[in-house]
């Protein structure tokens, strides 16, 4: 039987609930996975009208109810507005957390074997009351996990961050030896566990310019990231660097590494989502769950207006796909 797949709506007057629906018209992904999007219905009824689309939905009671060739719904609760599509509402950030909170409560009970999220507004969570600033800090705090890293994966790049969403002056101060460390070991499991690959390399980039030239541009890199390299090397992990940032995104030297290691989000993102062409995909790396979702966010300029693209939505189910298939595998279970 195929796998199940949770899926959260995201921000209900995002482009969420669009792109999910473009991603299962005329698409082979039913032949991969059985989906099941916690969200209203309602939602993704109106999305399917308005595109004048062939997909089938169903609601269903559970994950375990999952139908095979169409979308189950699994009403998470939430009332839906079309007036509101396009706007930041606090309703909406509550029903993107009541989404989330029900599609992994599937997930950690075996139900499903991983979760994709559709993008949602950070603001519209904090108008809901919600202390968290996005998925990754939410759900690792759902899964009690400590270790939660983001990975952006695509066709010829995969980006590990040090740090996320956090304000670029406090970036320096949370580059540490203990948190680069982390990280490398974090993408190294990733890379080992999640797409197979048995002896991976890493690029780990400088923080400074020049890599910190000796300690003239800031020491970040000399008291925290060759330390970190060092105690990576000696538990047999296969890292280089630092690597003068600027310099590093050739294809040559990108094209030897298996991830690239980044300080801070807008240094690994800004070159990743260049080279992924609107195909990335998020992974949450550390949590005892499976969690992708598209690298884009909630583009409130153009929801409701059928041009948002499904492309990045297609990459994170199948990214999803291919790692509980092989974390199965490496359990002894059948892929």
């Amino acid at each position: 039987m195929l796998p199940v797949i949770a899926l959260s709506i995201g921000d209900m007057y995002g482009i969420g609930p669009e792109v999910l629906i473009k991603a299962f018209t005329r698409s082979d992904l039913f032949s991969v996975c059985r989906p099941v999007v916690y969200g209203p219905a309602s939602v993704l009824e109106w999305h399917r009208a308005r595109q004048g689309a062939a997909v089938e939905l169903r609601a269903i009671a559970e994950a375990a109810d999952a139908p095979e060739g169409c979308l189950g719904i699994v009403d998470a609760g939430g009332a839906f507005d079309p007036a509101r599509v396009g706007s930041i509402d606090a309703d909406a950030g509550r029903t993107s957390i009541d989404a989330i909170v029900a599609a992994l409560a599937a997930v950690r009970e075996g139900a499903a074997e991983a979760l994709v999220t559709a993008p949602v507004s950070k603001e519209a969570m904090a108008l809901a009351g919600s202390p968290y600033k996005g998925h990754t800090d939410m759900l690792a705090a759902l899964c009690g996990a400590g270790d939660v890293i983001m990975i952006l994966a695509g066709n010829t790049m995969k980006v590990g961050l040090v740090t996320i969403h956090v304000p670029v002056r406090e970036v320096g101060g949370m580059i540490t030896r203990e948190r680069v460390l982390s990280t490398i070991r974090s993408g190294h499991r990733a890379l080992t566990l999640d797409f197979a690959i048995a002896k991976p390399r890493l690029a780990v980039l400088a923080l400074n310019p020049h890599a910190g030239d000796g300690g003239h541009i800031g020491h970040e890199e000399e008291d925290a990231v060759i330390p970190a390299l060092r105690d990576a090397r000696d538990e047999g992990i296969r890292a280089e660097g630092p690597f003068a940032a600027d310099g590093f995104f050739s294809a040559h030297n990108r094209e030897l590494y298996d991830m690239i290691i980044a300080m801070y989000h807008d240094q690994g993102l800004i070159p990743f989502k260049m080279q992924a062409g609107g195909r990335g995909v998020n992974i949450s790396s550390g949590l005892p769950i499976v969690r992708t979702s598209p690298d884009h966010g909630t583009a409130f300029d153009i929801a409701g207006k059928g041009v948002a693209s499904a492309e990045s939505m297609k990459e994170a189910i199948l990214t999803a796909r291919t790692i509980a298939m092989n974390r199965r595998a490496a359990r002894g279970g059948a892929a």
